[in-house]
């Protein structure tokens, strides 16, 4: 870690630990290819790492854990409803008896014993019912605590911790989902991909938790400028994407044009230095869903797009007709 300049981060430690240990093979290999590549290991970088091999596994133990709860609740519920059914069972015996009871000692004496009898099988039958109600109870609260513990859980596996906005496993969830219903009711669907212009330079110059603080600003800006349907994603890194359902490339390319030029036109301080980190600009491709193609297809076509809106300048978003719209001089 020292030697690629990793901050010793618990998060950090666990992904190295592992990698020395060499426990995942597939973690082993993405980190030997970054270290082949020698792209180094920025704050997103690391996070993504951690993100990717760690943070499933949180969902995966919470959901074990609370099938265990779940598991150890119903057995006690079943345990009480077993008690319940001999209790029902008894009860029915003793009515059975005080019928045969009624008929074979009408006198006094015998209606007596009849009577006492029945209050305390009764009473006995109300208790056992009682502790059925309020054991259902439990369980129930019980049940409806896990499927919010559940729910919280998934909900930080598919958020992206540095920003706040939803990560890779949730943009692709949200995609696939924006397809289908595409598909099926023939509503229009964007998808944009958006570039921090720079920014290597940026981390070389002023260090990641810099960086750190230009990706939230501008993670903040696409939220800002999205729809409340769209779904706004860190996609990796300094890139991010926007799932937009319901919207056609015009509304696209107005929104992408806000974001572009809300981000160019801030003004941003080093936090701990207040020194001005110069002109921030973003890059931006924006593609159409296509009837019948493939949710590969549809990155790669808005990828591209941003890679000519890179190739031809930045600061700039580029859409599926060629079509690029730049900062004004």
């Amino acid at each position: 870690m020292e030697q690629f300049d990793v901050p010793p981060t618990p998060e950090n430690y666990a992904v190295w630990i592992c990698f020395a240990s060499d426990t995942n093979p597939e973690l082993c290999e993405t980190l030997r290819a970054q270290i082949e590549g020698g792209d180094g290991f920025t704050e997103s970088v690391n996070s993504d790492l951690f993100e990717q091999y760690f943070q499933w596994k949180a969902i995966q133990d919470a959901i074990l854990e609370s099938g265990n709860l779940m598991s150890r609740e119903l057995g006690a519920v079943q345990q009480t409803l077993e008690a319940a059914e001999r209790d029902t069972v008894a009860y029915g015996k003793a009515l059975a008896g005080a019928t045969h009871e009624l008929v074979a000692s009408p006198d006094e004496a015998g209606m007596k014993r009849l009577v006492e009898s029945l209050v305390s099988a009764t009473a006995r039958m109300q208790r056992r019912s009682q502790a059925l109600e309020n054991k259902l109870q439990a369980t129930s609260n019980e049940v409806t605590q896990l499927k919010s513990h559940l729910e919280r859980v998934r909900e930080e596996a598919m958020t992206d911790a540095l920003t706040g906005i939803a990560n890779r496993k949730r943009f692709d969830e949200a995609l696939r989902r924006a397809r289908r219903a595409s598909d099926t009711d023939k509503s229009p669907l964007s998808l944009v991909l958006c570039d921090i212009d720079f920014f290597k330079r940026f981390n070389d110059t002023w260090g990641h938790q810099t960086g750190d603080q230009i990706i939230r600003f501008v993670a903040g800006c696409l939220t800002r400028h999205s729809q409340e349907h769209h779904v706004v994603a860190r996609y990796g890194g300094e890139e991010f994407g926007i799932v937009m359902p319901n919207t056609d490339m015009a509304a696209a390319k107005e929104i992408s044009e806000k974001i572009r030029k809300t981000v160019e036109s801030k003004k941003l301080l080093r936090k701990s230095t207040n020194e001005d980190l110069g002109n921030i600009t973003v890059s931006l491709g924006i593609a159409g869903y296509r009837d019948g193609e493939s949710i590969e297809e549809l990155i790669e076509r808005s990828d591209a797009n941003l890679y000519k809106s890179k190739t031809e300048g930045r600061n700039r978003s580029t859409g599926d007709e060629a079509s690029s719209q730049s900062a004004a001089a």
